[in-house]
């Protein structure tokens, strides 16, 4: 959620002279350079996967006892757990090259392994992973009814058929391999009409969510240049009344490059008031200079869930993330195109100055988010567990917390960019009730955008 603020101006001067003493502990120099990766979102993940084949995994879960950190068999049990990700982005290639023969994958990350469902029992199936993965002793199969293809294929009949904003969202629920519909609750229509439109309507559970479920969503310290993610970033400055402004405060998601080859810093489309395109902002608030303009918003001039800034030429992006702290910054250095439900995942949200861990729970979820030119957001994450406030929306996602041994410092990849939650609250749902977290995984957001590059840091 982006948070809005009035601020009358003997606020702002008092913020000002308050924020003047803050800054960042940290030398600005890196022990190693960043780069900005050229090419396609898989090209940019198969090169950093392969720069990050030297790391060891750690477990950031916030609530292990830091003796464990110490403890030779609980990292070596870890990191065995965590062996079969790095399978992650073939076994995805596979069941989106062969649709028919899959219905998707999942972590299990009590046991360490992957469970992937295939339509039938066959050895050739089973070859074909056994192919494609280094690590085939961590590979479970389940053989599962409807696969990948009919799944997708049912959820665009009914986006396409169904009145828009009357189902809520659609959500593939690959554990038990069936495809949710989420109705808005108000909305008069029934099930067997959107049962009727498909050729397997078994595969189809209901539940019903309010359109108030769904809402799009500080640390202040003032970086100056380069500037990191995850860093609070305020902007959209409107006078309201003599004395009074109204802004808009966000989080910064990660650093790339448009078509054009200028550096631009994504963040969360809403983040940027509906009419007004190309305003200035800054980082953390008004109290600094200028960072660059809100360029770019996906989908309509009226809302989007990704967006860009054009960075000014006097401002340089980081891709450093504020954890453990703005004095020690972990280097970001791949990205995480997988998506896989039972993965963990970590979020940075400035606005509430903290980083938590949470896990997907589903991918690939097609949502409703209004009319006027908007409609459907598809291919989005729901995750719970982590912890995101007004303010934080834009942030980024991460995982695969690691030590990397060639760089000599601790690491993420880049999972997404956080856009919001859902409250479910019905006991009979289908999907457990409770509050789930939505972000845009990275590579919609890098196609969405129409990005060229993204800047990591990597051993020259």
């Amino acid at each position: 959620m982006k948070l809005r603020k009035l601020v009358s101006l003997i606020f702002l001067a008092s913020f000002l002279l308050f924020s003047s003493i803050i800054s960042a502990a940290e030398d600005i120099a890196d022990k190693y350079g960043w780069i900005t990766i050229k090419g396609s979102i898989s090209d940019i993940a198969e090169i950093t996967q392969k720069n990050n084949f030297n790391r060891i995994p750690y477990p950031l879960e916030l609530t292990i006892s830091p003796d464990n950190l110490t403890n030779k068999l609980f990292l070596e049990n870890y990191v065995e757990k965590q062996r079969i990700k790095q399978d992650f982005p073939a076994i995805k290639k596979l069941i989106e090259n062969e649709p028919a023969q899959y219905s998707g994958h999942y972590y299990n990350a009590d046991k360490g392994t992957v469970i992937i469902q295939i339509t039938e029992n066959l050895d050739f199936l089973k070859a074909q992973v056994r192919n494609s993965v280094q690590n085939y002793d961590k590979v479970q199969f389940e053989v599962t009814k409807y696969s990948w293809a009919e799944i997708e294929n049912a959820k665009e009949i009914i986006i396409q058929n169904v009145e828009p904003g009357t189902v809520r969202a659609l959500i593939p629920d690959v554990k038990n391999n069936k495809l949710i519909i989420a109705f808005d609750e108000e909305a008069l229509i029934n099930e067997e009409t959107v049962s009727s439109l498909i050729s397997h309507p078994e595969m189809l559970e209901f539940t019903t969510m309010p359109a108030s479920a769904l809402i799009a969503e500080t640390d202040d310290t003032s970086y100056d240049s380069p500037f990191p993610i995850g860093s609070k970033i305020g902007g959209d400055y409107v006078k309201k009344n003599e004395n009074e402004y109204e802004y808009y405060i966000c989080t910064t998601g990660y650093f790339g490059a448009d078509q054009n080859d200028q550096e631009v810093l994504v963040t969360a489309g809403h983040c940027q008031n509906k009419p007004r395109i190309n305003t200035e902002w800054y980082q953390p608030t008004w109290k600094t200079p200028t960072i660059g303009r809100f360029t770019f918003r996906t989908t309509s001039a009226v809302d989007g869930t990704n967006g860009y800034i054009k960075l000014h030429s006097s401002y340089s992006g980081r891709p450093r993330v504020p954890y453990p702290s703005s004095s020690n910054m972990a280097m970001i250095t791949g990205v995480y195109t997988s998506d896989t439900p039972g993965d963990t995942i970590y979020f940075r949200g400035a606005n509430s100055g903290t980083t938590t861990s949470g896990t997907i729970s589903y991918s690939n979820v097609d949502i409703y988010w209004g009319k006027g030119g908007y409609g459907y957001k598809r291919a989005e994450v729901l995750a719970t567990g982590y912890s995101s406030i007004g303010g934080d929306s834009g942030g980024p996602l991460l995982t695969n917390y690691s030590y990397d041994n060639d760089l000599t410092g601790w690491t993420f990849d880049l999972a997404g960019t956080h856009t919001g939650v859902v409250t479910l609250t019905s006991t009979e749902s289908p999907i457990p009730p409770g509050t789930y977290k939505v972000y845009e995984p990275i590579w919609t957001t890098f196609n969405d955008l129409n990005l060229t590059r993204i800047k990591v840091i990597a051993k020259p």
